[in-house]
């Protein structure tokens, strides 16, 4: 969706618009999100680069923080001046809530920024909740991948009984 929009808005604003895949390698669907990217961007004819990263799994970060850090450190290696990212109003709300159970202070419960200017980082879709977008992204008849790592509700579960 954030790609679309993107292309969209290219098409009436003079930006240089290159899309990025950060390959974890952690799922065995990995390769084929990336094949899926390449054609994507291949059709949108938007360069793409795929990274691949590795996840430090024993680092005591826990694997999606893990997985996280590797991605940022990917994203603000690249020359860009600014990295746009897709997330939406329910992963804000995940985000508050995985702060609240951790007891983060004042900065983490202001969770994400939809403009990080000091991390060159948009996040245009912030706002909009995830049910909105997927109806939108049928109406356009856009395809998508579902990461199955995001219906593993054990991590939050497990976060919440400590």
């Amino acid at each position: 969706m954030l790609l679309h929009a993107l292309v969209q808005a290219k098409k009436k604003l003079d930006f240089n618009l290159h899309a990025m895949h950060v390959h974890h390698g952690l799922s065995p669907n990995a390769d084929s999100w990336a094949d899926f990217c390449a054609k994507t961007c291949l059709a949108y004819q938007v360069p793409l680069e795929v990274i691949k990263v590795k996840v430090e799994k024993n680092a005591g970060l826990g694997l999606e923080a893990a997985a996280r850090e590797a991605r940022y450190q990917a994203l603000f290696a690249v020359n860009a001046d600014f990295i746009a990212l897709a997330h939406h109003q329910d992963d804000q709300a995940e985000t508050l809530l995985l702060q609240l159970l951790r007891g983060a202070g004042l900065k983490g419960l202001s969770a994400m920024a939809a403009q990080d200017e000091n991390r060159r980082l948009l996040r245009p879709l912030l706002d909009i909740p995830r049910a909105e977008i997927e109806t939108y992204a049928k109406a356009a008849k856009l395809t998508w991948i579902e990461d199955e790592s995001n219906l593993d509700i054990s991590t939050v579960t497990t976060v919440a009984m400590k």
